[in-house]
């Protein structure tokens, strides 16, 4: 269900195309990466670019770590756990600032 919401939002975002990757969904607008889609027994996460400049303010919220291999570029990644109730307003501002700051 998660997965189908975060569709939701970023097939109203121009360009937008799902890949699989590894395993997972992988969401991109003009060839660049916009969040990356991770489903795991323990819950699920997205990753978003923040920037460089902003990542030590994501970085103060417990809901977020620095996204392994693509960290150092300014992305987190938010986990949830398998039955938590995200805040999908702030999901689709996360989603919306990831796309502003990586979209051609």
């Amino acid at each position: 269900m998660s997965l189908e919401r975060v569709r939701k939002i970023l097939f109203t975002f121009p360009e937008m195309v799902e890949s699989v990757s590894f395993g997972q969904p992988w969401f991109r607008a003009g060839g660049k990466m916009i969040t990356v889609y991770e489903q795991s027994t323990a819950g699920w996460a997205l990753c978003f670019k923040c920037g460089k400049k902003d990542m030590g303010i994501f970085l103060q919220d417990p809901r977020f770590e620095k996204t392994h291999y693509i960290g150092q570029h300014g992305w987190v990644t938010m986990r949830f756990q398998a039955k938590a109730k995200p805040d999908w307003e702030e999901l689709e501002e996360l989603l919306k600032m990831s796309y502003r700051n990586n979209a051609p």
